[in-house]
């Protein structure tokens, strides 16, 4: 790195131009990397310090602490340096960068209070992917101590366990949907190109290959299938891994582009992978792709969800990766826009949406604690249609708050049947959209409800996930004490996976924190997650609220958990969700059971509550 402040000034000044391709963008700040951005600083004696996430051309800060948006330049930025070098070694220093002339004419160099020096740790994934950077600044030139560099570097490394949870996939190290999702939406708005084409890939029988050879063999087909679509895409395209066996790309250029570079994807996706023993297998690829014009102002969730449409409209046995473009699937989707309209107006002929139950325990007590309420819906020709297919549909087109209250109806037209029949009922949760619990009528809709079917409120409890609470906290919080004045509890549901802090969560009481599965599906086999769970438990300590963990599937997490004092959970392990009448068969034999002093083992438990 010291040679390249040595070139000749017009190469320097190529190379500055070549980086000014990246593009610096700032958001609100993450608190969680804040507090981690401060302890660098403070550990080195620096005056400033940010954290930067690095994806294809861009690079995003979202921690910077003591630095004001107005000082970022856009080209020949320090950490674009250090990503654009390319370089190996594990830290980087700028001892002066006045006398640098790599940096001098930086606007943190030149302007008031006038940093000179820089230090910074390159940000490298468990997979080997570069994320980025942590870097620290301050006012006079001098050079890190051994030890102040090691500490730095430790910093780093809880940065990266941070960056890998929040913005990465576990399994392929790729950025994941929300660091796409960003990027894309700053490409729509930024790029110099004229259009873009965004893509959404889903790979059939990828369940049954993992079922067949391992999850470990999966993993690393996911892995292949990362780098491959990072390969094909190139360094000026963005691609993603959404979770699970879905991944998304974006390209920017001209249409002619496109056409060739999807016909090469087909190839891409269904070249044979070596499983080792197992030999070669080929999966192939169900892409939807939606192309516009650019700079588009509108949003890039539109369309991957546009994208997602056209992937999911392929069906049947594929022979060969398969490329579908949305425009077809306009149709299709305002014809099932009107179909859950009929159906939520109760027209037979468009199906009826039901509530299923999931079972929530206490397995050391031998108990059956609660009832989460999802909805399904029961189409005369598609069949059982479940919610991630149409909750989106009913949300973009203002139909959420009707799903949401027929949803709270049938709840407690069951719970009162139920009641009536002198069964054991149990609380039931339920999860409101964000529109939903913010609608003016909620509380008298409530209300009614409550009064109608004779039910307690203390038998209702609404989930208000994390990210919710920390984008409308002001207006969630006195909506939130109304509910618990009727009686209802409160949950706070995806715990971990959004961006909110405790000043945010601490805004208003709630009686239970629900540990996303991504904490738990997993736990006992890994340091990261169980480090963070940890965490998680000490957080609901805290604020004396009851710790339920869902997503619970394998005999190994609920030991981890059982050692924890973790014992309320809900998942698979135990039960799917149930079809009412299968509640009513439960309660049944919960309540013929009640004479026995003896409680349920975690076996009949569960053999109760799957029969």
């Amino acid at each position: 790195m010291e040679s390249s402040a040595l070139q000749e000034p017009a190469a320097e000044q190529r190379r500055l131009d070549e980086l000014s391709r990246y593009a610096i963008t700032l958001d609100e700040s993450d608190p969680k990397l804040d507090l981690i951005t401060t302890l660098a600083i403070k550990s080195v004696g620096a005056d400033i310090g940010g954290i930067s996430i690095v994806y294809q051309s861009q690079i995003w800060l979202p921690s910077r602490v003591g630095m004001e948006a107005r000082h970022v330049p856009r080209s020949g930025s320090f950490c674009t340096w250090v990503v654009g070098a390319a370089t190996e070694a594990d830290f980087f220093e700028v001892e002066d960068a006045t006398s640098d002339a790599r940096f001098r004419l930086n606007p943190l160099v030149t302007h008031a209070p006038y940093y000179r020096h820089y230090a910074a740790v390159p940000l490298l994934g468990a997979r080997g992917y570069l994320l980025g950077t942590l870097w620290v600044m301050g006012a006079r030139s001098r050079r890190l101590g051994l030890e102040q560099v090691m500490m730095l570097q430790g910093m780093a490394r809880l940065v990266v366990d941070t960056l890998e949870l929040r913005y990465c996939d576990e399994v392929t190290g790729m950025s994941n949907r929300h660091v796409f999702l960003h990027h894309l939406q700053l490409g729509l708005e930024q790029t110099a190109r004229s259009h873009v084409v965004v893509g959404f890939v889903d790979l059939a029988g990828f369940r049954r290959l993992n079922d067949v050879f391992g999850r470990a063999q999966g993993d690393l087909v996911l892995r292949e299938t990362g780098e491959r679509l990072a390969k094909w895409a190139g360094p000026e395209n963005l691609v993603g891994h959404l979770g699970g066996d879905q991944f998304a790309f974006a390209l920017f250029g001209d249409r002619d582009e496109h056409a060739a570079l999807l016909e090469q994807l087909k190839d891409v996706i269904s070249r044979p992978f070596a499983l080792g023993q197992g030999g070669a297998h080929v999966l192939h690829g169900r892409v939807g792709i939606e192309h516009h014009d650019t700079p588009y102002g509108g949003s890039a969730v539109a369309l991957l969800d546009a994208a997602d449409t056209a992937s999911s409209s392929i069906v049947g046995h594929l022979q060969r990766t398969t490329v579908k473009e949305y425009g077809a699937e306009l149709l299709t989707r305002s014809h099932m826009v009107f179909e859950l309209q009929g159906a939520l107006d109760g027209e037979a002929r468009h199906g009826v949406m039901v509530a299923h139950y999931q079972p929530q325990v206490d397995y050391t007590r031998g108990v059956l604690i609660g009832l989460e309420a999802l909805v399904r819906w029961q189409h005369p020709a598609r069949g059982m249609v479940f919610p991630n297919s149409f909750i989106p549909l009913a949300e973009s087109t203002d139909k959420i708050y009707q799903l949401d209250m027929l949803v709270l109806a049938q709840v407690c037209r069951d719970m009162r049947a139920w009641l009536d029949a002198g069964l054991p009922v149990v609380p039931i949760s339920l999860n409101f959209s964000r529109r939903s619990l913010l609608h003016p009528q909620v509380i008298p809709d409530l209300k009614l409800l409550l009064a109608r079917y004779d039910i307690p409120g203390e038998m209702l409890e609404f989930e208000v996930t994390e990210s919710q609470l920390l984008e409308t906290v002001e207006l969630v919080a006195p909506r939130v004490a109304e509910f618990r004045a009727l009686g209802a509890r409160i949950a706070v549901d995806d715990f971990g996976t959004g961006y909110s802090n405790l000043d945010a969560i601490s805004s208003f009481p709630f009686d239970r924190l629900k540990v996303d599965r991504q904490f738990v599906n997993g736990v006992a086999a890994s340091e990261k997650v169980a480090g963070l769970f940890h965490l998680i438990q000490g957080i609901a300590e805290l604020f004396k609220a009851e710790l339920l963990c869902e997503g619970l599937e394998e005999e190994a997490d609920l030991q981890w958990l059982a050692q924890r004092g973790a014992d309320r959970v809900q998942g698979w392990y135990f039960s799917a969700a149930r079809t009412p009448e299968a509640i009513v068969r439960i309660l049944t034999q919960l309540r013929d059971r009640a004479a026995h002093a003896e409680p349920l083992t975690v076996a009949q438990l569960r053999a109760l509550l799957q029969a």
